[in-house]
């Protein structure tokens, strides 16, 4: 049995946090261009039900692009998007919007919130009901913000705001997780909280990263992409080698297993300049 096929067996009945059972994300042709200058590329995805799969790329490669035309934001110019037996690209966006959340990089709002006001959003998609407030507040505690429930939005920093639109997207109850660079502007603490906390979801998981030791750490899947198309995927491990990341990043790495959890950890150096 395969490293792949493991991972599968084990996660195959996993149960989401509102006890559905976990879907798989397939995405296929996946393609989108702007004007003449195409973006991303014909591009397959597939994370297996209730798993992590990391998105890695150069910058430009078309991570966020990817992730926004999986979300339905961007309507790509082909391909198809399933999750489980549903076709995301064809449902309404309120529809899309109990099945799919999304935390950007970036997003901001000149509206006076406080910082439960944001995480009440999430609820947006469903009917109201007497526990809204309780999976808001339960969702802060998640991401160790709950003590900032009642403080003014705009008065956070941005690693806080980032964790807060973590605790949204979970109080959407979604059954598939779309993160655009979730540690940006994150300290080195909550970076590893904030996957500690999705990998403990067993949400399906699409989450584009930059950092390839935190995506080694953290992911079962990896799909790397370098200049809108597939230069490598599948496990973890079978992806961050050496020669994967020579070809992608223009970088050597050595690559040893971490002495606690035998994970894999990249040390980068330059490449040899050419005689």
């Amino acid at each position: 049995m395969t490293a792949e096929h493991t991972i599968v067996a084990e996660r195959d009945d996993v149960r989401a946090p509102d006890g559905a059972t976990a879907e798989e994300l397939r995405a296929a042709g996946i393609s989108w261009a702007v004007d003449s200058t195409v973006i991303v590329d014909g591009v397959d995805v597939r994370v297996p039900p209730g798993t992590v799969t990391g998105l890695l790329g150069p910058n430009g490669s078309g991570k966020s692009s990817l992730l926004r035309a999986v979300a339905g934001t961007t309507r790509p110019d082909g391909g198809a998007v399933t999750l489980g037996q549903d076709d995301l690209l064809s449902m309404r966006r309120k529809d899309r919007a109990r099945r799919v959340a999304v935390v950007e990089q970036e997003s901001t709002t000149d509206v006076p919130m406080t910082v439960l006001d944001v995480v009440l959003l999430g609820r947006t998609p469903h009917r109201p009901a007497p526990d809204d407030e309780d999976r808001a507040l339960d969702a802060l505690g998640t991401v160790g913000m709950a003590e900032l429930a009642g403080r003014d939005w705009h008065t956070l920093s941005g690693g806080e705001r980032q964790r807060v639109h973590l605790a949204r997207a979970l109080t959407q109850q979604p059954r598939l997780l779309l993160l655009d660079e979730p540690t940006n502007h994150l300290d080195i603490r909550y970076q590893l909280t904030l996957l500690n906390v999705v990998r403990n979801l067993r949400v399906t998981t699409l989450a584009a990263l930059h950092d390839l030791n935190l995506a080694a750490a953290y992911c079962d899947r990896l799909v790397v992409l370098d200049g809108g198309r597939v230069a490598a995927a599948g496990p973890t491990e079978e992806v961050l080698v050496p020669e994967v990341v020579r070809a992608v990043f223009g970088v050597d790495c050595d690559v040893q297993p971490h002495p606690r959890t035998g994970r894999p950890v990249l040390t980068f150096s330059p490449l040899p300049e050419s005689p």
